[in-house]
């Protein structure tokens, strides 16, 4: 007889205990004592923020406006159709570039802004229009038209970095093959009237370039003329002397030499100013006051709690800055 008999299940599933994960209360970011550290202190970043405002008001008051003027040039491409030998692109920094030196394009814009701002242009330009006193009025007596401190007057290397770090700004807009030269002053005016100055020096150091070569070349066609009997060389003598003839008729003609000017400069209005950003001033003096004093407020309660609950580290702390103090005196 076959007897029935319950099977239980021996096979027991082991038991494993979770064990609690490591959490320390004390080091647990607790919103709500933030909040408290806040209000604790509330009034250390209120007036840090509020004194942080007021500053930065009063000082971008007491900063004055700065207008520029600009002006766009392009280069000049002329085809004078009836040159001889075909001389083409005369009277022009782009005929003159790509004609007489095999640069062309981007590189004529690129020459155009080495020479705008070169040493030698803002040499031309302050020493032919006296400019000096204007660019540096705090330090020229008007009264009696002297420097205030002769010994320490400006001097040529102060206005280079005065206008080429500061004042004088030269860009090129490669896709549209365009120059912009931009001064920034707190003269409307006097920013109008740099812009002019310019311009005007570069188109004559490129005239006056010309014009020196031309001459050179005129002047040893001449000599050549005398000395040679051959007639058919003396015809192509005659036709190079002719070439340099018409560059110079070119070079004298235009009003801008080697460039065209687009757009020229105007007087900005008064309520146009490109600095100070005071509005952007302010807030970032806001902001930047107030997160400092955010880290302030933390940084106090920080040493507050460690004075409390740790005096002899505190001690310890307050020495070591002591004795350091002390060496550095």
């Amino acid at each position: 007889m076959v007897t029935k008999m319950d099977k239980t299940d021996n096979t027991k599933q082991p038991h494993i205990e979770e064990s609690p994960s490591p959490y320390y209360e004390e080091d647990e970011i607790n919103l709500l004592d933030i909040l408290l550290v806040l209000l604790k202190h509330k009034k250390l970043i209120y007036w840090m923020v509020f004194i942080a405002a007021i500053l930065a008001v009063i000082i971008s008051l007491m900063l004055p406006n700065i207008y520029r003027s600009e002006a766009t040039l392009t280069l000049r491409a002329e085809d004078n159709s009836n040159s001889i030998n075909g001389l083409s692109a005369l009277g022009g920094i782009g005929g003159i570039v790509a004609g007489q030196f095999g640069i062309g394009g981007n590189e004529g814009l690129e020459k155009l802004k080495i020479t705008l701002n070169s040493r030698e242009i803002t040499k031309r330009v302050v020493g032919k229009y006296n400019l000096m006193p204007p660019l540096f009025e705090d330090e020229w007596d008007s009264d009696t038209m002297k420097w205030i401190d002769e010994e320490n007057k400006p001097t040529l290397q102060d206005t280079y970095k005065l206008i080429l770090d500061k004042l004088l700004s030269i860009t090129i807009d490669k896709d549209s093959s365009t120059i912009k030269v931009s001064f920034e002053h707190e003269d409307p005016d006097f920013s109008k009237t740099m812009v002019g100055y310019y311009i005007t020096e570069l188109s004559s150091m490129l005239r006056d370039e010309v014009l020196l070569d031309a001459g050179e070349k005129k002047k040893f066609f001449e000599q050549q003329l005398d000395a040679i009997t051959d007639s058919l060389l003396r015809e192509k003598i005659y036709a190079l002397l002719a070439k340099e003839i018409e560059r110079e008729t070119f070079a004298k003609a235009q009003q801008y030499y080697g460039f065209l000017l687009i757009d020229p400069p105007v007087t900005p209005d008064l309520d146009k100013k490109v600095k100070p950003k005071r509005s952007v001033i302010c807030i970032l003096s806001v902001s930047l006051a107030f997160f400092f004093s955010l880290f302030l407020a933390f940084f106090v309660e920080f040493t507050h709690r460690i004075k409390t609950d740790d005096p002899e580290r505190y001690q310890s702390i307050a020495k070591e800055l002591k004795f350091w103090g002390k060496r550095n005196e």
